[in-house]
C-alpha cells in the first residue's frame, strides 16, 4: 500500500523537466546545495555518465556528489578522477563543489549465473544501506542526511542504490519527497531496455525513466529525451 501511495504521489507531482533546461541562474538557483548521488558502472556506463554530466555542470561550490562505484571496477575510477580533474582545472575549485567517492559490493558480474546474484545482491543492498544513511558532511550540514537525486544509467548496482531508496520511504525512514531516482537507459539500448532498464519499468520505483532513443520511447511509452551523451549544438 505505502508503494502504491508513494507511485501515486509521483505521478501526481512531476518532476519538472524545465529546470533541467532552464537558463544557468534558475538552474543554479534550483540545484543550491544539491546533494547527488551518482551511479557508475563498468564498460560504457562510467562514461555515458561522466559525458552527461560534464555536458551540463553546475557550476556551484556547495553541490556534493557521492559516485558509487562496484568492486573491482578500477577503470570507473581512472575516470571518475580524470573527470574530476577536468571540471577542476576548467572551472576552478571554487566552482565545483565537493565529491566522495565508495566502493560496494558488485550486484551482478558481467556474465554472472542469476541463480548466485541474490547473494552478491544481497551483500550490496547492505553496503548501501550504510552509505546512503551517512550523511557526507560535517558542521551544521550534516544535518543535511539524505541525497536529493540519485542518477543511473544502467548498472545493476544502479537498481539496488534505488531499491534502498524507496525501501527507506516505504518505511518512513526518509521523507517522500527526498532521494529522487533519475534513470536514464543507456544510449547503446537502442531497441529495448537493458535488464537494469527492466528492472526499474516493471517495478515503477524510478521518479523518473528516460531513454535515449525514440524506438525504445514508443516501445515502452516512456520519455525520451534523445541524446544526453553529446551536447546539443544550439542552431
Amino acid at each position: 500500500m505505502r508503494h502504491v501511495k508513494l507511485r501515486r504521489t509521483r505521478r501526481r507531482h512531476p518532476i519538472n523537466l524545465g529546470n533541467l533546461t532552464a537558463p544557468d541562474g534558475l538552474r543554479l538557483r534550483c540545484l543550491r546545495d544539491a546533494y547527488f548521488v551518482i551511479v557508475l558502472g563498468s564498460g560504457g556506463h562510467t562514461k555515458e555518465m561522466l559525458a552527461m554530466m560534464e555536458t551540463n555542470f553546475p557550476q556551484m561550490d556547495t553541490l556534493h556528489r557521492r559516485y558509487i562505484v562496484s568492486s573491482g571496477d578500477a577503470m570507473s575510477i581512472k575516470h571518475l578522477y580524470a573527470f574530476e580533474d577536468k571540471m577542476r582545472s576548467t572551472h576552478g575549485d571554487n566552482r565545483i563543489g565537493t565529491y566522495d567517492v565508495h566502493i560496494v559490493t558488485r550486484a551482478r558480474r558481467i556474465h554472472q549465473p542469476l541463480w548466485t546474484t541474490p547473494v552478491t545482491a544481497l551483500r550490496s543492498i547492505i553496503e548501501v544501506f550504510s552509505l546512503i544513511l551517512e550523511s557526507p558532511f560535517d558542521g551544521p550540514r550534516r544535518r543535511q542526511r539524505y541525497p536529493d537525486i540519485i542518477v543511473t544509467n544502467g548498472p545493476a548496482t544502479g537498481f539496488i542504490v534505488a531499491l534502498v531508496a524507496h525501501l527507506l520511504k516505504i518505511f518512513h525512514v526518509a521523507p517522500s519527497d527526498s532521494m529522487q531516482v533519475f534513470f536514464i537507459e543507456s544510449w547503446a539500448r537502442i531497441k529495448s531496455l537493458s535488464l537494469t532498464g527492466k528492472l526499474f519499468y516493471h517495478t515503477d520505483i524510478a521518479d523518473m525513466f528516460l531513454v535515449q532513443h525514440r524506438e525504445v520511447a514508443e516501445k515502452y511509452g516512456v520519455a525520451n529525451a534523445g541524446c544526453m551523451v553529446v551536447k546539443r549544438v544550439a542552431r
